[in-house]
């Protein structure tokens, strides 16, 4: 994963892995073999950690617009924690089919709950441009964290507000929720 979000490629050859690795090159040929599925194998883990790591954090919240911008808000503090998962996810988060997984996911679930809830007001038939416009907004909140333009915290809240307030909460409520304690991990 680091290796792929440095090089901003989803190509590496086995001389870098092995150098990243420090391991031989014939350890990555009797381990790996053929590289050229490496970076899908390597999102999909990624997608479905995030994923487990959401639906376990989010259990017991039962209101979408709280787990929406709960998941979101775990999530850029891990961009900082983290910043090689962060930068992994904002050079291929939109663009990687393996990817866009993750907001099929627990955030595509939180969408769909709120909006049969009527807890969001938006059309069933825009689902995949209110998708398309969470994961926008999450990939650049992390942007601004990871280039010290924001905090985690600052950018965590003021894109989960604004994210609700779109999705039809009301903008004092949305702003209490973006607010809100975080879980324990």
């Amino acid at each position: 994963m680091k290796l792929f979000a440095e090089r901003g490629d989803v190509h590496v050859t086995v001389s870098e892995l092995a150098q990243a690795a420090g391991v031989a090159r014939g350890t990555i040929y009797n381990n790996l073999g053929d590289l050229r599925g490496l970076f899908d194998i390597v999102a999909a883990q990624l997608a479905a950690e995030l994923n487990e790591r959401l639906v376990d954090a989010l259990g017991g919240v039962d209101d979408p617009a709280l787990r929406m911008a709960t998941g979101l808000r775990l999530c850029l503090r891990r961009a900082h924690e983290q910043p090689q998962w962060g930068r992994f996810l904002c050079r291929f988060g939109c663009s990687s089919a393996a990817l866009r997984e993750v907001w099929r996911g627990q955030p595509f679930n939180d969408l769909r709950d709120g909006l049969e809830l009527g807890r969001y007001r938006f059309r069933e038939s825009q689902m995949e441009t209110v998708v398309s416009f969470v994961s926008g907004a999450t990939i650049g909140a992390m942007v601004t964290i990871l280039d010290g333009a924001k905090t985690w915290r600052e950018a965590g809240s003021d894109v989960a507000e604004f994210i609700l307030v779109a999705l039809g909460v009301d903008r004092e409520e949305a702003r209490a929720i973006a607010f809100s304690a975080l879980p324990a991990e």
